[in-house]
């Protein structure tokens, strides 16, 4: 009788070991790992399943390489429907802190250059975060990599890259034999216009795409460190580009009204050869104010189709 009692005290504790293998202790620490971004170290957990994305354009990113957040901004960004249903965090210069904190995130993932002045109160809650750069279109294949490997998905990451280089070839080979397009490229506000220099978005895939901009053959802008530069219609007159690029920031009618001030109420407006010829294009700000991200092949060729009729 004992060894049939000692047999079944046994047997519960072993199917009590048993369920408790299938049980997580919330009590445990999560495993972590480091990344390095900008030559920074960040310690996030080894399989981030609440990432808070405080930028659409990295939003649309990580969902791409098959990362999940549980946040969105407000932006003029185009989202789908699964993304756009997310919680708001506010704008993505002026996250909302409580409204972030209330969502229990296990990573927040956003960018330097507008939310570095949160690592303070990040870092308070003890929020694993990760800072990156998000700026030209450079940095797009690298954060897609980056992105891959933050949510476990490389191999993930690698299709989209392939995918996205096949769309700037494939806008690319479109101009194969053509001859390149002279264009300016103007910055409209509500306070002036100026001219993009190659570190600019839109300047930078006019680059890209071979296209000569007739703002840098001027040597002192040219070697400016700014993304843009004063540039007179006096001056735009004597480039006399085939084509004017207006990438727009601010409400339509400031805009309109400082764009009359500075080049379209001038007699010399109407005769320049792209304000002749119908080639003056007022760009979306979604796609050429800011990194377009994954839609780069998508503005490219919305430039290609203006300049060239391709």
């Amino acid at each position: 009788m004992k060894k049939l009692i000692a047999i079944g005290l046994l047997l519960i504790g072993l199917l009590t070991v048993i369920a408790g293998c299938g049980k997580t202790d919330s009590t445990t620490s999560q495993a972590t790992r480091t990344v390095t971004s900008e030559n920074k170290e960040y310690t996030i957990p080894a399989k981030p399943e609440r990432i808070a994305v405080l930028s659409n354009s990295l939003l649309q990113m990580l969902d791409a390489v098959g990362g999940t957040s549980i946040a969105r901004v407000n932006s003029q960004d185009k989202l789908n429907d699964k993304l756009a249903a997310l919680p708001s965090l506010g704008q993505t210069a002026s996250i909302n802190m409580e409204q972030l904190l209330s969502l229990k995130p296990d990573l927040v993932l956003g960018l330097s250059n507008q939310h570095a002045k949160f690592e303070s109160q990040l870092q308070s809650n003890k929020l694993p975060y990760i800072l990156v750069t998000y700026d030209g279109i450079k940095d797009n294949v690298p954060l897609i990599a980056f992105l891959g490997d933050v949510v476990g998905n490389p191999d993930k990451a690698k299709e989209v890259i392939a995918h996205y280089n096949e769309g700037i070839a494939a806008a690319k080979a479109k101009l194969t034999g053509v001859t390149p397009a002279r264009v300016a490229v103007l910055r409209a506000t509500g306070k002036s216009v100026t001219a993009e220099t190659e570190k600019a978005i839109t300047a930078s895939m006019v680059k890209e795409l071979d296209m000569d901009n007739v703002v840098l053959t001027h040597k002192e802008l040219a070697d400016s460190t700014a993304k843009t530069v004063p540039y007179s219609l006096e001056t735009l007159a004597v480039d006399n580009p085939d084509v004017i690029f207006i990438v727009t920031m601010g409400k339509k009618e400031d805009i309109t009204k400082t764009m009359e001030k500075e080049m379209t109420g001038n007699p010399a407006w109407n005769n320049l050869k792209a304000v002749k010829n119908g080639k003056v294009f007022y760009l979306p700000s979604d796609l050429f104010l800011l990194n377009p991200g994954l839609r780069t092949p998508e503005a490219m060729n919305e430039l290609i189709k203006d300049a060239y009729n391709l």
